[in-house]
């Protein structure tokens, strides 16, 4: 028996907040201090803001023009509340002026920092600032930068503007950073569920334990913990889109229950005893080669059919270097108007470079750098930095390669030796001890990355890392083979 769904309200709200000339500035904040909490309540007070104060686990859902958030060595939460709450200004909040955590929170995604103790009028002012040059719904002006005159991203963009207006279900491809979620979010704009909800999930950033509670919501007592019911990600999607990033990362067990909701349209949170019924337009995206995923039987064949009604394949930027001009432009703009710096300029030396270097991390390498620039310049270090990585991938491309010796007949009976780099020989054995290692480890728990992770006594994300590297060094190894 279904019972029909209402969207859930309050906090867990995702629907996008337009703010008009009359209404208070509504700001979130999460705070880890009491001096931080007193300066930040002092500060900003009714009518022209209303605060609410959030705690770490609570966040995703909210509805609000700004979010503040206390940092201090750990970036985790930053970077996460960066990754998934999009058009909404994110400012950091720093216990004492430290360069190094100021720049890393910067490129974590923050648009602007706070050093405390900071007086009443400062932080009101930073955030007064801050609202009138961002834009307050998803920045539409930042898509159409994506797209320049390549011929195959005129054919993305004629695919997007047939797909929109559908509820078909889009499966978004590419490399990292070659910017999937800007396709997700273009589709989102131009369809009839605009001006509904749009909610992400990033499937790689949040372990396999709590994906299934974080799609699904509980209810309460389904688990130790769970003192109260709690809405997941399809129910705040509810009449709007669901973007599923990264989606080859999902466990086979819980693809099964994706599959049911697909089909379906309804599910149950964890301990309840009725369905509930949404509608709910899903759009996914992966860096995998989800085929492959299939045959190795780490991704269910029927669920990759289910997404793959029409496939969007962006192709990295070094495919489309005629692009790289125009985006960079586009970065130091925007960054030297979001921190209040001069506009900022490449020589043609560094344009040269920037031009010819190949880009591995996409469009988000391309921002970051040029975030970095309009920040603390640089620009001989930036060279030095891109000289470095391309004569590194020149080196490597070699050891990827081998041509096979030629020996003449004297030579056929003397050895030689692999590599004369003594380095480069550790290197590798300690890396494919440390591959085995993971992988054994990964076996023993299920493939269950979070305990892997405490028993290799290494952090979650490198963990994630290492595994995306052992996936690189298969896939390398696969196209030597054919």
């Amino acid at each position: 028996m279904r019972k029909p769904y209402s969207p859930p309200t309050g906090k867990y709200s995702s629907t996008p907040f337009v703010m008009s000339q009359t209404l208070p500035i509504r700001v979130a904040a999460i705070l880890a201090s009491q001096a931080a909490s007193a300066a930040i309540q002092h500060a900003l007070l009714p009518p022209e803001f209303t605060l609410a104060l959030i705690d770490s686990e609570h966040w995703r859902g909210i509805q609000t023009n700004a979010v503040l958030v206390e940092v201090e060595d750990d970036l985790s939460l930053l970077r996460n509340i960066c990754d998934e709450v999009t058009g909404t200004p994110i400012i950091v909040l720093l216990r004492s002026a430290r360069a190094d955590l100021a720049f890393a929170a910067s490129k974590a995604g923050a648009r602007e920092l706070i050093t405390l103790p900071a007086g009443p009028d400062e932080i009101r002012q930073s955030l007064r600032n801050l609202l009138t040059t961002q834009p307050r719904t998803p920045e539409p002006q930042g898509l159409p930068v994506l797209f320049g005159n390549h011929p195959r991203m005129s054919e993305i963009r004629d695919t997007i503007s047939k797909v929109a207006t559908t509820s078909a279900t889009v499966l978004i491809r590419g490399e990292s950073g070659v910017g999937k979620d800007v396709v997700a979010r273009m589709i989102y704009e131009q369809s009839r569920r605009s001006g509904k909800p749009f909610v992400k999930v990033n499937c790689a950033a949040i372990p396999d334990d709590l994906l299934e509670s974080e799609l699904f919501g509980y209810e309460a007592g389904a688990f130790t913990g769970a003192t109260r019911s709690k809405p997941g990600r399809f129910e705040m999607a509810h009449t709007g889109t669901l973007f599923l990033d990264e989606i080859g990362e999902m466990q086979p067990a819980l693809q099964a229950k994706l599959l049911h909701v697909l089909q379906d349209g309804a599910f149950s949170r964890l301990g309840a005893k009725q369905d509930v019924a949404v509608d709910v337009r899903v759009l996914c995206a992966t860096n995998k080669l989800l085929e492959q995923r299939v045959t190795e039987g780490l991704f269910r064949e029927d669920l990759f059919y289910r997404i793959n009604v029409v496939t969007v394949h962006i192709p990295p930027l070094r495919e489309r270097r005629d692009e790289i001009g125009p985006l960079i432009r586009h970065f130091l703009d925007k960054y030297a108007a979001i921190y209040g710096r001069e506009q900022a300029f490449f020589s043609q030396e560094a344009m040269t470079a920037l031009l010819t270097y190949s880009w591995p991390g996409n469009i988000r390498e391309l921002e970051n750098l040029c975030k970095r620039f309009v920040i603390v310049g640089g620009e001989t270090q930036i060279l030095r930095e891109l000289t470095s990585r391309n004569q590194h991938a020149t080196t490597a491309a070699p050891a990827t390669t081998p041509a096979p010796p030629v020996h003449t007949p004297e030579q056929a009976n003397v050895r030689q030796p692999a590599s004369t780099n003594l380095l480069e020989v550790g290197k590798r054995a300690a890396w494919q001890a440390e591959r085995r290692l993971i992988l054994e480890t990964l076996e023993a728990v299920r493939w269950n990355r979070k305990l892997a992770a405490q028993q290799l006594g290494i952090s979650y994300r490198s963990l994630r890392s290492k595994i995306e590297q052992i996936d690189r060094d298969e896939t390398t190894k696969r196209h030597l083979i054919a």
